[in-house]
């Protein structure tokens, strides 16, 4: 059996091809948010476990895309295995960040942000102490989510 696309379809497919495709994830990636809750735990060793998890993963991740280009024969599969390998070679460069941040005082900044998440402080959607501003907190109640991280996440 073969199949050809219809008039609406072909449409469709027009209309696909010329619009931009944002990256997925972004701040709410589920790597990002483990970033975040290691380093307000104020526990280097968690941080380390984290990033160091994550790192793994990445190298494994890069061999694989690596070789996937090596193999193509299809030159559009090798351009697409490239720039896959960039995409997580920057992800590698993210850990290397984080790491040379978080960890390059001896846990002086860790202590500081895991004193930042006072128990007092008000749990958003967003996770423990992030509170919006007072401008978007609604005066008889709890923060709303029109606001701080949430605004910035998208």
């Amino acid at each position: 059996m073969v199949y050809e696309i219809t008039a609406d379809g072909r449409a469709e497919l027009d209309r696909w091809l010329g619009e931009p495709s944002p990256r997925s994830g972004g701040f709410r990636d589920d790597f990002f948010l483990k970033v975040t809750a290691a380093a307000r735990s104020g526990e280097a060793v968690t941080v380390r476990t984290v990033l160091g998890n994550q790192r793994g993963h990445l190298m494994r991740e890069l061999r694989n895309l690596d070789g996937l280009r090596r193999r193509a024969e299809d030159p559009v599969v090798g351009l697409l295995a490239a720039a896959a390998g960039r995409h997580v070679e920057a992800d590698l460069a993210f850990v290397d960040d984080a790491e040379s941040v978080l960890l390059a005082d001896g846990g002086a900044l860790l202590a500081t942000l895991a004193a930042d998440r006072s128990p007092a402080a008000p749990t958003t959607a967003d996770g423990p102490g992030t509170a919006p501003p007072a401008a978007d907190r609604d005066e008889a109640g709890p923060p709303t989510r029109s606001g701080g991280a949430a605004r910035a996440a998208g």
